[in-house]
């Protein structure tokens, strides 16, 4: 059984993730496409070179293209739900703390709106 893979969403129903994937070249856009749609499929069972915990409950999907590394920073909840919290190009060896601050932070944001009516914190994938 695969995973239901989602994005986040503001409370203004802004999604981060896929204006990040839509200001991508075509094809870096593609290749990130298909590893979420991997990551749909196997879960936490891809191998490292596919993804890698950061810390706490926080994941990262590391596609490559052209040179060019791409960071979708994620946390799984029960029900094999992954939700999609940042997106970024990765420009050095580490990942930034605010990049991880920033992912931890709508983590939180997504649990604190699941528990209340309102805005949805998720927004499903049209790829």
């Amino acid at each position: 059984m695969g995973w239901e893979v989602s994005y986040y969403q503001t409370e203004r129903g802004d999604s981060p993730i896929e204006e990040f994937l839509n200001a991508l070249p075509r094809k870096a856009r593609a290749k990130c496409v298909a590893y979420i749609n991997m990551l749909g499929e196997f879960g936490l069972g891809l191998p490292r070179s596919y993804i890698a915990k950061v810390r706490d409950e926080l994941w990262e999907l590391r596609p490559e293209w052209a040179g060019t590394e791409y960071r979708f920073l994620y946390f799984t909840q029960v029900g094999q739900r992954i939700i999609i919290v940042h997106a970024l190009t990765k420009k050095a060896q580490k990942l930034k703390p605010s990049d991880i601050d920033l992912a931890l932070a709508r983590v939180a944001d997504v649990k604190r709106r699941l528990t209340r009516e309102g805005a949805s914190p998720i927004r499903q994938r049209t790829d």
